[in-house]
């Protein structure tokens, strides 16, 4: 994996600012959700997962839809000749700190942009992707599966061109969780874990207005590099329908 202590300076700048405008897109997308009223019922998931049967909801239902990615041209993004697209269930290798051997990396939502891959194009030939993880959130005790995506994202050693910025996205489908008590819960987590090196726990911060659900944190990967997760914690306690 190319080192990212060894890019230009500008380079994380630019990198970081068009993850911005992507996460404010996924945010734009989950706030048409709720004015919608858009709610996904599990008795009509057949045998897709549940987590599969959201995040399917999310990316087929909203980010790839024309009229949606027109309004990111037109007003999240500073480029209207942004060019976007989403794909879920995306592999990508890595090699496994415990076994030493190449393994498949399951990308949950992988985003490609244009600009985002023109930034990247003098450091590497890899086709350049920003990754999402989703995980969903019914009990306190959940928030040790969303940290699990974190460790991955630090002891995984990614044989091609990985970004230093990570996304993960949490489904809180219990109304008596919101994203200040979840947030709580896996930095309690991160404090007390074993493997993962965090620079900086889980901070908030405001990408939209409208959504206070966003918070930064800062890690190191197993290869000393640092990165930056941005995290989305969504409430869909009156989307899903448990039947």
């Amino acid at each position: 994996m190319i080192n990212a202590d060894s890019f230009k300076p500008n380079i994380n700048g630019l990198t970081e600012f068009r993850i911005k405008q992507i996460l404010r897109y996924v945010i734009y997308c989950y706030l048409q959700i709720r004015k919608d009223v858009k709610t996904y019922d599990y008795s009509k998931k057949g045998r897709v997962s549940k987590e599969d049967f959201l995040k399917n909801g999310l990316v087929n239902d909203y980010l790839q839809k024309n009229h949606n990615k027109e309004y990111f041209k037109q007003h999240i993004s500073d480029n209207p000749s942004v060019e976007i697209t989403f794909h879920p269930e995306e592999t990508m290798a890595y090699i496994g700190a415990s076994t030493n051997e190449r393994s498949t990396d399951k990308i949950d939502i992988a985003i490609w942009e244009n600009i985002l891959q023109h930034i990247w194009s003098g450091e590497t030939d890899n086709e350049i992707k920003f990754a999402i993880e989703c995980k969903r959130i019914e009990k306190p005790s959940d928030s040790n599966k969303y940290v699990s995506d974190i460790n991955n994202f630090c002891t995984r050693n990614y044989i091609y061109t990985r970004l230093p910025f990570e996304g993960q996205i949490a489904f809180i489908e219990n109304s008596k969780i919101n994203h200040i008590n979840l947030s709580t819960k896996i930095n309690e987590d991160l404090e007390g874990h074993q493997t993962i090196v965090t620079n900086s726990l889980l901070n908030q911060i405001m990408l939209s207005d409208t959504f206070k659900g966003t918070y930064l944190s800062k890690h190191q990967r197993i290869t000393t590099d640092g990165f930056s997760i941005y995290h989305l914690l969504l409430d869909y306690s009156d989307i899903v329908v448990k039947s």
